[in-house]
Order: C-alpha cells, then structure tokens, then sequence
C-alpha cells in the first residue's frame, strides 16, 4: 500500500465520520430524559377549625373561636361546612348568635352558636386550597412541597 492509497482512505473515513457527526448533532438527542424534581410552593388555603357541641338554653349550640368570621371552615361530626353568614337573631326573648352555612353538597343550614376558645378550636386545621384569582376570602399560606416532571 503506498503513500497516496493510505491518505486517502484516512481522509475517506475521517470524512464519513463527520458527516455522521453533523448528521447526529443536527438530528438532536437521541434519548429524551425525564427527571422528577421537588419544589416548594405556596398554596392559599381557608381557615379551618374545629367546632363542638354544646346544650345551652335546652338546645345544643355549636361551640366555635372567637375570631370566627364568614369565609371559614368549620370541622363539625365528620364533615366540614363553610360560613356564608353570622346574624344575631332572637329566640324565646335571647338574642343568639346564628350561622349560616354551607356543607360540600350545596345544603344550606342555619345554625346556633357560641363563640369561645377553647385548646380544641385554637389550633388551625388544613382547609380547602383557594383560587389564586380569590382575595376576599380570609386564609392562611401554606408552605408545600410538588413534585414537577422536567426534560434534562
């Protein structure tokens, strides 16, 4: 083999080497891969406490914070309701508190309550996550973590 057949065999492969490199590189990745990663987020959520019962007047009334104001979630008997409305009423010549709620079927109902903290209904629960487009309705944020798929 001569000199002349020797160099061109090496310029005809390094050659098709290249132009299946630039084929390769032009054509993108070959594999696409996915990886989970966690982030940390901010989520809006109602304010939800605990609600108990308790026989007033002859009547059972529910035992709610002091703070409560419309927008809440209440925790009462395994299930949870959302108060439209607080309005004093009066009932056999008292003046009692009365709230309205709402559980998650749409049923609306009033209910008598009385207001007092109590170690049970201090603690804040996890309520439902808000709109981000809702302002008006009183919440809390919670910190939370997401896992989110990216390309690499």
């Amino acid at each position: 083999m001569d000199r002349r057949n020797f160099l061109s065999g090496i310029a005809v492969l390094s050659g098709a080497a290249l132009t299946l490199g630039i084929v390769d590189a032009q054509a993108g990745p070959l594999r696409r891969r996915r990886r989970r990663v966690r982030r940390r987020i901010f989520v809006r959520r109602r304010i939800r406490r605990h609600a108990f019962t308790r026989i007033v007047f002859g009547r059972p009334f529910w035992v709610v914070p002091l703070g409560l104001v419309v927008g809440w979630e209440l925790a009462h008997a395994n299930r949870v309701v959302v108060v439209k409305e607080i309005k004093v009423v009066e009932k056999d010549g008292n003046k009692i508190e009365v709230a309205t709620v709402e559980d998650s079927k749409g049923k609306t109902e009033q209910i008598e309550i009385t207001r007092e903290d109590t170690a049970e209904n201090s603690k804040n629960l996890e309520g439902t996550k808000l709109a981000a487009n809702d302002t008006s309705t009183p919440s809390v944020e919670h910190e939370e973590e997401v896992e989110v798929e990216e390309d690499e």
